[in-house]
């Protein structure tokens, strides 16, 4: 799996990032649908709380609003990435899977600040909602912004971060995976905010 991730062609770097994704969230899922009870994890990510929970009576005012918060929510990856990498992957690169177990345990307990009306067990239905492809587009931020980083630690609890000195270069590919991550974000904040609006 590492050479995926750590490969140097975006796509592939992004399909073994997601797929990691993919299988931790259905693992969670399962777990969570099974054995939480409902709601028992509302409220209790990052977003959820920036987000708040009034719901705008305009689908482009609510729109924006999650638009925002999920933008806010990639700088973190970005930033972690320019952080540091470790054994030479960026720090970055640990949101997403975190984020992929997180939506998996969230959405089999039902514990959206705005519930669904009945939980859904694993299924395909889980491609009408909006969050696989916001992971999507986290992941493709993180794939693409891989070289950023400023420091490295080559060897984990065994060596001291050293600063690189190698210049950022970003290539087409790059640039392009950022901007369709950003498309792929809008796409699916607006279809969150029209969801919330018709509930």
């Amino acid at each position: 799996m590492k050479k995926w991730i750590s490969s140097k062609h975006l796509l592939v770097r992004f399909a073994g990032l997601y797929l990691m994704g993919l299988i931790i969230f259905t693992a969670a899922w399962f777990l969570s649908f099974y054995l939480f009870s409902e709601g028992v994890m509302r409220d209790t990510s990052l977003a959820s709380k920036l987000a708040g929970s009034d719901i705008s009576a305009d689908a482009g005012r609510e729109m924006i609003r999650i638009f925002v918060v999920n933008l806010l929510m990639g700088s973190f990856i970005i930033g972690f990435n320019y952080s540091f990498r470790i054994n030479n992957l960026p720090l970055g690169y640990l949101i997403p899977p975190i984020w992929f177990l997180l939506y998996g345990l969230i959405l089999g307990s039902n514990s959206f600040t705005f519930a669904m009306d009945e939980r859904i067990g694993p299924s395909l239905a889980v491609l009408q909602r909006s969050g696989l492809y916001e992971l999507a587009a986290y992941t493709l931020m993180a794939v693409s912004t891989y070289n950023i980083s400023r420091f490295e630690i080559k060897a984990l609890f065994k060596t001291n971060p050293e600063k690189i000195h190698n210049p950022v270069r970003f290539n087409t590919q790059q640039y392009l995976g950022l901007a369709v991550a950003v498309l792929i974000l809008f796409a699916s904040n607006f279809r969150e905010a029209l969801m919330l609006i018709n509930q």
